[in-house]
């Protein structure tokens, strides 16, 4: 089990990999449209924290971007590694870095990605003023967080409702926010950002292979919360139970988290303003 960032009680492993792939599958093509939003073209310099298995860092790359992918996942920096090699994208890079100092220099990213990464972190706004640095003037921060206190069943699932329930209390003991999403423009605000864009979107199934992603999300959160003693290894598999029976149901609607879409912008500093501080 790894710590990413700051709170990260997700995996690593094969497991976790898949689990990437299946976020990957369900909200990559949003994202792709929010980039787009954000005027990403080719030859930006592109910057995605918390790449995972890089596949948004290896899409800017296949866009002609110059991109660059940052965790602090080895193994899924060594996996990101190797698509990227096997698809030919020679401006694709990974490279391991904490998001409070990536090591970037002053001014030197056109335009910066994450997602899912400023709700599992103890000083989010602190990160975005890392990113604000690494921004030029004018750069833009896009953003997706999530808010998984909006994932639901119905008819309801007293399993679901439970396990987020579980999860959400789980984060806030660990003094991080699960709910941060409605939150990510009020902390970009205080990093310094200009608010561009706000949105939100929350996939809903009742069948499907992504039906269950949730499923999976939260005992993936639950087995870490009973490797720490916070969670008992059998009300985890009552409640996964009772997840599972409801995704299984066709009558059953299941609701993915919120994702809240955000684009912000480093304010251009009046030249001759800038200059009278010299």
């Amino acid at each position: 089990m790894l710590t990413i960032g700051d709170k990260y009680l997700l995996g690593s492993g094969r497991n976790d990999q898949d689990r990437l792939h299946v976020i990957s599958a369900i909200h990559d093509g949003r994202t792709r449209e929010l980039l787009r939003k954000a005027g990403f073209v080719a030859g930006h310099r592109f910057v995605e924290f918390g790449c995972g298995l890089g596949y948004v860092t290896r899409w800017a790359a296949s866009e002609g971007a110059h991109a660059t992918g940052i965790d602090l996942n080895e193994d899924h920096l060594a996996v990101a590694t190797e698509l990227a090699d096997q698809a030919g994208l020679k401006t694709a890079h990974f490279r391991s870095a904490n998001i409070y100092e990536p090591g970037l220099d002053p001014e030197s990213v056109d335009i910066s990605y994450s997602r899912w990464l400023m709700v599992h972190l103890n000083r989010p706004v602190d990160a975005m003023r890392a990113i604000h640095a690494a921004l030029q003037p004018g750069g833009v921060m896009v953003c997706e967080e999530a808010d998984v206190s909006a994932v639901y069943a119905e008819p309801a699932s007293a399993a679901y409702s439970e396990m987020r329930d579980i999860c959400m209390e789980g984060a806030r003991q660990r003094g991080v926010d699960y709910s941060g999403g409605r939150r990510v423009h009020l902390w970009a605000k205080e990093a310094g950002f200009e608010i561009v864009h706000v949105d939100a979107n929350q996939p809903h199934y009742v069948t499907g292979e992504h039906k269950g992603f949730w499923n999976w999300t939260l005992r993936a959160v639950g087995l870490g919360m009973v490797k720490e003693g916070s969670l008992t290894a059998a009300r985890l598999e009552e409640l996964v139970a009772g997840m599972n029976q409801a995704d299984a149901s066709p009558d059953t609607l299941v609701a993915h988290c919120r994702m809240h879409q955000l684009i912000a912008k480093k304010p251009v500093m009046n030249r001759k303003l800038e200059s009278s501080y010299r």
